[in-house]
Protein backbone atom coordinates (compact mmCIF):
# COMPACT_ATOMS: atom_id res chain seq x y z
CA UNK A 1 0.00 0.00 0.00
CA UNK A 2 1.39 3.38 -0.97
CA UNK A 3 2.11 5.68 1.93
CA UNK A 4 -0.05 8.82 2.01
CA UNK A 5 1.96 11.92 1.26
CA UNK A 6 1.57 14.85 3.64
CA UNK A 7 0.00 17.98 2.15
CA UNK A 8 2.42 20.57 0.80
CA UNK A 9 2.84 24.10 2.15
CA UNK A 10 0.35 25.58 -0.31
CA UNK A 11 -2.38 23.26 0.95
CA UNK A 12 -1.35 23.72 4.56
CA UNK A 13 -1.57 27.50 4.28
CA UNK A 14 -5.17 27.27 3.09
CA UNK A 15 -6.06 24.76 5.81
CA UNK A 16 -4.41 26.89 8.46
CA UNK A 17 -6.23 30.05 7.39
CA UNK A 18 -9.57 28.23 7.14
CA UNK A 19 -9.12 26.91 10.67
CA UNK A 20 -8.24 30.41 11.87
CA UNK A 21 -11.37 31.90 10.32
CA UNK A 22 -13.60 29.24 11.84
CA UNK A 23 -12.12 28.99 15.34
CA UNK A 24 -10.28 32.21 16.13
CA UNK A 25 -11.48 35.76 16.49
CA UNK A 26 -7.98 37.29 16.44
CA UNK A 27 -5.35 36.35 13.87
CA UNK A 28 -1.96 35.75 15.51
CA UNK A 29 1.16 36.44 13.51
CA UNK A 30 4.91 36.03 13.93
CA UNK A 31 6.85 39.18 14.70
CA UNK A 32 10.07 37.58 13.41
CA UNK A 33 12.11 39.37 16.04
CA UNK A 34 15.40 37.77 15.00
CA UNK A 35 14.97 38.55 11.31
CA UNK A 36 13.79 42.08 11.99
CA UNK A 37 16.90 42.82 14.04
CA UNK A 38 19.17 41.13 11.49
CA UNK A 39 17.67 43.30 8.75
CA UNK A 40 18.07 46.54 10.71
CA UNK A 41 21.63 45.67 11.74
CA UNK A 42 22.59 44.67 8.19
CA UNK A 43 21.31 47.93 6.72
CA UNK A 44 22.98 49.92 9.47
CA UNK A 45 26.33 48.26 8.76
CA UNK A 46 25.95 48.93 5.03
CA UNK A 47 25.35 52.61 5.76
CA UNK A 48 28.43 52.71 7.99
CA UNK A 49 30.55 51.16 5.22
CA UNK A 50 29.19 53.65 2.70
CA UNK A 51 29.85 56.55 5.05
CA UNK A 52 33.42 55.36 5.57
CA UNK A 53 34.02 55.08 1.82
CA UNK A 54 32.64 58.57 1.11
CA UNK A 55 34.72 60.13 3.88
CA UNK A 56 37.84 58.31 2.70
CA UNK A 57 37.39 59.40 -0.93
CA UNK A 58 36.33 62.92 0.09
CA UNK A 59 33.58 62.79 -2.52
CA UNK A 60 30.21 61.21 -3.19
CA UNK A 61 29.73 60.02 -6.73
CA UNK A 62 26.42 59.50 -8.50
CA UNK A 63 26.48 55.78 -7.75
CA UNK A 64 27.24 56.43 -4.07
CA UNK A 65 24.36 58.88 -3.79
CA UNK A 66 21.92 56.45 -5.39
CA UNK A 67 23.11 53.70 -3.06
CA UNK A 68 22.85 56.03 -0.08
CA UNK A 69 19.28 56.97 -0.95
CA UNK A 70 18.27 53.32 -1.30
CA UNK A 71 19.96 52.26 1.96
CA UNK A 72 18.43 55.14 3.91
CA UNK A 73 14.94 54.38 2.60
CA UNK A 74 15.33 50.68 3.38
CA UNK A 75 16.77 51.44 6.82
CA UNK A 76 13.94 53.84 7.69
CA UNK A 77 11.33 51.37 6.45
CA UNK A 78 12.89 48.54 8.46
CA UNK A 79 12.83 50.61 11.67
CA UNK A 80 9.26 51.73 11.00
CA UNK A 81 8.16 48.14 10.41
CA UNK A 82 9.92 46.97 13.55
CA UNK A 83 8.19 49.62 15.61
CA UNK A 84 4.85 48.82 13.96
CA UNK A 85 5.13 45.15 14.94
CA UNK A 86 5.97 46.14 18.50
CA UNK A 87 2.87 48.32 18.67
CA UNK A 88 0.52 45.34 18.78
CA UNK A 89 -0.52 43.20 21.71
CA UNK A 90 1.74 40.27 22.47
CA UNK A 91 0.53 36.76 23.28
CA UNK A 92 0.97 35.48 26.81
CA UNK A 93 3.06 32.38 27.50
CA UNK A 94 0.19 29.89 27.34
CA UNK A 95 -1.12 31.25 24.03
CA UNK A 96 2.42 31.48 22.68
CA UNK A 97 3.08 27.81 23.37
CA UNK A 98 -0.17 26.78 21.71
CA UNK A 99 0.50 28.93 18.65
CA UNK A 100 3.99 27.46 18.19
CA UNK A 101 2.65 23.92 18.41
CA UNK A 102 -0.11 24.70 15.93
CA UNK A 103 2.27 26.20 13.37
CA UNK A 104 4.69 23.30 13.85
CA UNK A 105 1.89 20.82 13.21
CA UNK A 106 0.96 22.52 9.96
CA UNK A 107 4.34 23.62 8.62
CA UNK A 108 7.22 21.89 10.42
CA UNK A 109 9.66 20.32 7.98
CA UNK A 110 12.46 17.84 8.58
CA UNK A 111 14.80 20.30 6.87
CA UNK A 112 14.06 23.06 9.39
CA UNK A 113 16.95 23.95 11.67
CA UNK A 114 16.42 24.37 15.39
CA UNK A 115 12.96 25.78 16.22
CA UNK A 116 11.92 28.06 13.34
CA UNK A 117 8.65 29.02 15.03
CA UNK A 118 10.31 30.28 18.19
CA UNK A 119 9.64 34.00 18.12
CA UNK A 120 7.41 36.70 19.50
CA UNK A 121 3.77 36.53 18.42
CA UNK A 122 1.31 39.38 18.29
CA UNK A 123 -2.21 40.16 17.16
CA UNK A 124 -4.29 43.20 16.31
CA UNK A 125 -6.37 44.41 19.21
CA UNK A 126 -8.51 47.50 19.48
CA UNK A 127 -7.07 49.93 21.98
CA UNK A 128 -9.19 49.73 25.13
CA UNK A 129 -7.13 52.40 26.88
CA UNK A 130 -10.11 54.76 26.75
CA UNK A 131 -12.24 52.36 28.79
CA UNK A 132 -11.88 53.23 32.46
CA UNK A 133 -11.33 50.53 35.12
CA UNK A 134 -14.87 50.81 36.48
CA UNK A 135 -16.45 50.05 33.11
CA UNK A 136 -14.01 47.18 32.60
CA UNK A 137 -15.17 45.65 35.89
CA UNK A 138 -18.80 45.94 34.84
CA UNK A 139 -18.01 44.41 31.44
CA UNK A 140 -16.21 41.51 33.10
CA UNK A 141 -18.62 40.55 35.87
CA UNK A 142 -22.11 41.51 34.69
CA UNK A 143 -24.17 38.98 32.67
CA UNK A 144 -23.34 38.93 28.98
CA UNK A 145 -26.88 39.85 27.99
CA UNK A 146 -26.27 43.21 29.69
CA UNK A 147 -22.67 43.85 28.69
CA UNK A 148 -23.09 43.04 24.98
CA UNK A 149 -24.85 45.59 22.81
CA UNK A 150 -27.29 44.30 20.20
CA UNK A 151 -24.89 45.18 17.40
CA UNK A 152 -21.88 43.48 18.99
CA UNK A 153 -23.99 40.42 19.77
CA UNK A 154 -24.82 40.10 16.07
CA UNK A 155 -21.21 40.66 14.99
CA UNK A 156 -19.62 38.33 17.55
CA UNK A 157 -22.16 35.54 17.91
CA UNK A 158 -19.51 32.87 18.42
CA UNK A 159 -17.70 34.82 21.15
CA UNK A 160 -21.02 35.68 22.81
CA UNK A 161 -22.05 32.02 22.90
CA UNK A 162 -18.64 31.07 24.33
CA UNK A 163 -18.99 33.59 27.15
CA UNK A 164 -16.12 35.86 26.12
CA UNK A 165 -15.99 39.44 27.35
CA UNK A 166 -17.31 42.18 25.05
CA UNK A 167 -14.96 44.55 23.26
CA UNK A 168 -17.13 47.61 23.45
CA UNK A 169 -19.08 49.34 26.20
CA UNK A 170 -22.81 48.74 25.92
CA UNK A 171 -25.38 51.44 26.72
CA UNK A 172 -26.43 49.58 29.86
CA UNK A 173 -22.87 49.43 31.21
CA UNK A 174 -22.18 53.04 30.30
CA UNK A 175 -25.34 54.37 31.94
CA UNK A 176 -24.92 52.16 35.00
CA UNK A 177 -21.40 53.46 35.56
CA UNK A 178 -22.56 57.05 35.08
CA UNK A 179 -25.29 56.54 37.67
CA UNK A 180 -22.87 54.94 40.11
CA UNK A 181 -20.35 57.76 39.67
CA UNK A 182 -23.06 60.39 40.19
CA UNK A 183 -24.34 58.71 43.35
CA UNK A 184 -20.81 58.23 44.65
CA UNK A 185 -19.98 61.88 44.01
CA UNK A 186 -23.00 63.00 46.00
CA UNK A 187 -22.21 60.55 48.77
CA UNK A 188 -18.66 61.87 49.04
CA UNK A 189 -20.07 65.33 49.77
CA UNK A 190 -23.05 64.47 51.95
CA UNK A 191 -21.54 61.72 54.12
CA UNK A 192 -18.61 63.77 55.55
CA UNK A 193 -20.92 66.71 56.24
CA UNK A 194 -23.35 64.51 58.16
CA UNK A 195 -20.51 63.00 60.17
CA UNK A 196 -19.08 66.43 61.01
CA UNK A 197 -22.43 67.87 62.14
CA UNK A 198 -23.06 65.09 64.68
CA UNK A 199 -21.34 66.00 67.98
CA UNK A 200 -19.29 68.55 66.09
CA UNK A 201 -15.72 69.28 67.14
CA UNK A 202 -12.74 70.72 65.33
CA UNK A 203 -10.61 67.59 65.72
CA UNK A 204 -13.41 65.37 64.46
CA UNK A 205 -13.98 67.63 61.45
CA UNK A 206 -10.29 67.67 60.51
CA UNK A 207 -10.02 63.88 60.77
CA UNK A 208 -13.21 63.43 58.74
CA UNK A 209 -11.97 65.77 56.00
CA UNK A 210 -8.60 64.02 55.84
CA UNK A 211 -10.14 60.55 55.55
CA UNK A 212 -12.71 61.72 52.99
CA UNK A 213 -10.06 63.37 50.79
CA UNK A 214 -7.89 60.23 50.85
CA UNK A 215 -10.85 58.00 49.92
CA UNK A 216 -11.89 60.42 47.18
CA UNK A 217 -8.38 60.46 45.72
CA UNK A 218 -8.19 56.64 45.77
CA UNK A 219 -11.58 56.31 44.09
CA UNK A 220 -10.65 58.84 41.44
CA UNK A 221 -7.26 57.26 40.75
CA UNK A 222 -8.35 53.63 40.52
CA UNK A 223 -11.98 53.88 39.43
CA UNK A 224 -11.98 56.56 36.73
CA UNK A 225 -9.50 57.13 33.91
CA UNK A 226 -8.36 60.74 34.25
CA UNK A 227 -5.09 62.56 33.75
CA UNK A 228 -2.74 63.57 36.56
CA UNK A 229 -3.78 67.21 36.27
CA UNK A 230 -7.49 66.32 36.40
CA UNK A 231 -6.89 64.13 39.44
CA UNK A 232 -5.01 66.92 41.21
CA UNK A 233 -7.61 69.58 40.38
CA UNK A 234 -10.57 67.38 41.35
CA UNK A 235 -9.01 66.35 44.66
CA UNK A 236 -8.03 69.93 45.52
CA UNK A 237 -11.52 71.19 44.67
CA UNK A 238 -13.15 68.49 46.78
CA UNK A 239 -10.85 69.27 49.71
CA UNK A 240 -11.60 72.99 49.36
CA UNK A 241 -15.36 72.35 49.54
CA UNK A 242 -14.98 70.35 52.74
CA UNK A 243 -12.61 72.91 54.27
CA UNK A 244 -15.12 75.69 53.54
CA UNK A 245 -17.80 73.64 55.26
CA UNK A 246 -15.53 73.10 58.27
CA UNK A 247 -14.75 76.82 58.44
CA UNK A 248 -18.42 77.76 58.18
CA UNK A 249 -19.37 75.27 60.86
CA UNK A 250 -16.60 76.51 63.15
CA UNK A 251 -17.71 80.12 62.62
CA UNK A 252 -21.33 79.31 63.40
CA UNK A 253 -20.27 77.35 66.46
CA UNK A 254 -18.15 80.28 67.68
CA UNK A 255 -21.01 82.73 67.18
CA UNK A 256 -23.37 80.48 69.12
CA UNK A 257 -20.92 80.20 72.01
CA UNK A 258 -20.51 84.00 72.11
CA UNK A 259 -24.25 84.55 72.26
CA UNK A 260 -24.55 82.01 75.03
Amino acid sequence: MAQMQPPNDDENIVLYVQRSLEEEEEFHFLRHEFLQRVNITNLGVKLVRLKSRIQKNQKAGEEDLETLQKYLEDYTTAIRNYRYHHGHKELDKAELRGRKLLLSRFFQSKDDFNDPFHSHYAFFKDDDGLIDPLRKIFMKYLPLRLTYSAQERRQRRKEYSEGKEPKYVSKFVDRSVRLLVALTGGLFLVAPMIVMTIDASQNKSLITVSVAVVLFALSLSFGVKVSNVETLVSTATYAAVLVVFVGTSAGNSGSTDSVS
